[in-house]
């Protein structure tokens, strides 16, 4: 599952146009059937039952986009960013640093001063993909040993 969401990742980051297809829609060409049937099978023997398989294909599909898509704006693809100055994960830090009031946004105030949005490459990180990744990972694996009967 691991690899077969940072493909859709990286497919899409490599094909950034696919971006703007309308990603809502149920899985209907042949190969994004096939895409699904391959995260069934990664599943198969976990005690999970089908709609639940279902579910986590679709948890890691929404985060492999939402990933991609963050990727790709703060790599210069989003007219929005572009026009507000913003370059990348670190000007984004910097811009929220100058607009929010600690008043209204406390934590998150607490978090770009902090450097959390601008200290590295921020989203674009392969390492915060992985973290993110490995954090539903062991919610998928948490949910098939309580299934089970085991503990994790």
């Amino acid at each position: 599952l691991e690899v077969w969401t940072r493909a859709q990742r990286d497919i899409l980051l490599d094909h950034p146009w696919l971006l703007t297809v309308a990603r809502l829609a149920p899985p209907l060409g042949p190969r994004r059937l096939l895409w699904l049937d391959r995260a069934l099978a990664a599943l198969a023997g976990t005690g999970l039952h089908d709609g639940e398989k279902v579910n986590v294909a679709t948890a890691l599909t929404g985060y492999a986009l939402t990933e991609a898509a963050l990727v790709h704006g703060m790599g210069g693809g989003d007219p929005q960013l572009e026009e507000a100055g913003i370059a990348g994960a670190a000007d984004y830090g910097e811009m929220l640093a100058e607009v929010l009031d600690p008043d209204v946004y406390p934590a998150l105030t607490a978090a770009v001063r902090s450097g959390a949005m601008g200290g590295g490459e921020g989203w674009v990180d392969d390492a915060d993909f992985v973290f993110g990744l490995n954090l539903l990972l062991d919610g998928v694996e948490a949910l098939i040993h309580r299934r089970s009967g085991t503990a994790s």
